[in-house]
């Protein structure tokens, strides 16, 4: 069977089985850490979204940032997006990246809060940094070495280019 010439070299094989998300606080308000004049109060916090697959023993983890209460909704965001990560084969995901950031984004019903912007976006970094996380520690390389191993085609197909 002959590779598909539009898919990475560096594809691997499997299913997303989980998607998990925690929200995750630090109490910076008690003493006013981070505050400034439009922030009297704000917890730092984060969206930390847990990917696993059934091709690999790694975990993939991205993370959100956020402040307080806003995480709850980032992770409601979190867990609504799930459902088209999760049962989608990572060679799909990874062979052209780019396309699925665009599924992620394009929802039709979700991209009316906000495909490229506010919670949707905040919501969709996490789960996209936790899926190059995995892809990396799958070939067992930092990330970084991932993305220089690529060769140009490989790299660009990982950018969607739809506003450029």
């Amino acid at each position: 069977m002959e590779r598909d010439t539009k898919r990475p070299k560096l594809c691997p094989m499997g299913t997303i089985t989980k998607l998990t998300v925690k929200d995750i606080r630090f109490p910076t308000s008690l003493e006013a850490h981070g505050s400034d004049a439009m922030h009297k109060d704000p917890d730092y916090s984060a969206a930390y979204v847990i990917v696993e697959s059934d091709g690999s023993e790694h975990k993939g983890h991205g993370l959100t940032f956020t402040v307080g209460r806003g995480t709850d909704i980032v992770v409601l965001a979190v867990q609504t997006l799930s459902r088209l990560v999760v049962g989608k084969q990572l060679a799909d995901i990874y062979g052209n990246f780019a396309t699925f950031w665009r599924e992620l984004t394009s929802e039709t019903q979700l991209r009316w809060i906000g495909p490229e912007k506010g919670v949707i976006h905040l919501a969709t970094a996490a789960v996209v940094n936790a899926l190059w996380d995995l892809w990396a520690k799958i070939e067992c390389k930092p990330l970084w070495k991932l993305l220089a191993d690529m060769s140009p085609e490989e790299l660009v197909s990982t950018i969607d280019f739809r506003y450029m």
